[in-house]
Parts: C-alpha cells; sequence; structure tokens
C-alpha cells in the first residue's frame, strides 16, 4: 500500500490489520513499527498488485510479525515494482 495524503504522502505500509470499513493499521517497520502502527483512513491509500503470501499468511493467522521482516518485505516488494515499472 502507498499513502496518497498527508505527511506521509509516497510512502510505503503494510496493512497489519483492518478496523474497521473505514480505518486500517500499518507499519514499515522503520517510523511505523509493529508496537505502535499508524491508524489509516482507506481512502488515502493505493492498493499494490503486490503481496507476500508468507506474511500474509502470519497476520492471518495471528502470528506476530517484526519489524524487520516488515522492512525487508517492503524492500523486496518496492523493488520488485520499480524492476516492472
Amino acid at each position: 500500500m502507498m499513502s496518497t495524503a498527508g505527511r506521509d504522502t509516497g510512502c510505503n505500509y503494510i496493512v497489519l490489520r483492518c478496523l474497521d470499513d473505514r480505518y486500517v493499521l500499518v507499519v514499515d517497520g522503520d517510523k511505523r513499527v509493529v508496537a505502535k502502527p499508524k491508524k489509516k483512513n482507506v481512502q488515502h491509500l493505493q492498493v499494490s498488485e503486490h503481496t507476500d503470501r508468507d506474511l500474509q499468511a502470519r497476520l492471518l493467522s495471528g502470528e506476530e510479525v517484526s519489524d524487520d521482516q516488515v522492512r525487508e518485505v517492503l524492500e523486496r516488494l518496492t523493488t520488485s515494482s520499480k524492476e516492472v515499472d
């Protein structure tokens, strides 16, 4: 996900959890860590075509995810999206 509004415009995030139909909690493993995620309006996010199945499975099963894992996945996904462009 990429932020399209606010001070964090252009930042890439991973959705940690959905709060309701309007808000999600997002993390980047750096400024927004798993212990303190950012509450973000879904209208201010652009959906990415890329997904990390391993991280997705961990989050859906309720396993804890580390900031290192989040940073690694974001780096890999942003690198692969730049190669496609």
